[in-house]
């Protein structure tokens, strides 16, 4: 499962980055003006972009070994209210 984000930068861009794709160390930057994440809201985002990959795995896994409805989730939409 390639788990992915959409970022929300304060310029106005949206990018997405992936879990399997980015690097573990460096924070996304944004096309659009440069700006960097914070690193700790950087690795934040990368362990819950895991335990989404790790989430669907594991239903796959027990789809296949035991029967289990195999229920992914493809995405998680967060809302956010604007200022």
């Amino acid at each position: 499962m390639n788990s992915k984000a959409t970022i929300s930068c304060s310029c106005g861009c949206m990018f997405q980055v992936g879990f399997q794709t980015s690097y573990a160390d460096i924070p996304p930057v944004c096309p659009q003006c440069g700006l960097t994440m914070d690193q700790k809201s950087w690795e934040a985002l990368r362990s819950t972009l895991a335990s989404l990959s790790d989430f669907n795995y594991h239903i796959l896994k027990w789809n296949s070994e035991f029967g289990e409805p195999k229920m992914l989730v493809p995405t998680i939409t967060a809302c956010t209210l604007e200022d």
